[in-house]
């Protein structure tokens, strides 16, 4: 990741995600081994009860400096909402990064 990027980051994922990976069963192993990989750094939630993506929506809105990483077509329709969040996923075997939308004027 930090390849396609060209700069430091870290991979960061919520309780939300991580437990709506766990609910969602054997499908989802992959995706859960490596969310819960030590090298991603676990960001705690304050609420009770939030889907995944509501989560997720409502952070990157108050705190706009994330790349949000999804193969999610919901997801990743409402982030396209938001100005200046970033979108990465991957598709035939290779990251995809879709530009930078417009920030709003100031």
């Amino acid at each position: 990741m930090m390849d396609c990027l060209y700069a430091k980051c870290i991979p960061i994922v919520t309780d939300c995600v991580l437990a709506e990976l766990e609910k969602l069963g054997p499908k989802y192993r992959i995706a859960l081994r490596i969310a819960k990989d030590p090298r991603f750094e676990r960001l705690k939630c304050d609420h009770k009860g939030t889907y995944a993506d509501d989560c997720l929506v409502d952070r990157v809105i108050k705190h706009r400096v994330y790349i949000v990483a999804t193969n999610d077509r919901d997801l990743k329709r409402r982030i396209r909402k938001i100005p200046g969040v970033p979108i990465m996923s991957v598709a035939r075997a290779k990251y995809v990064i879709e530009r930078l939308p417009d920030a709003p004027e100031k």
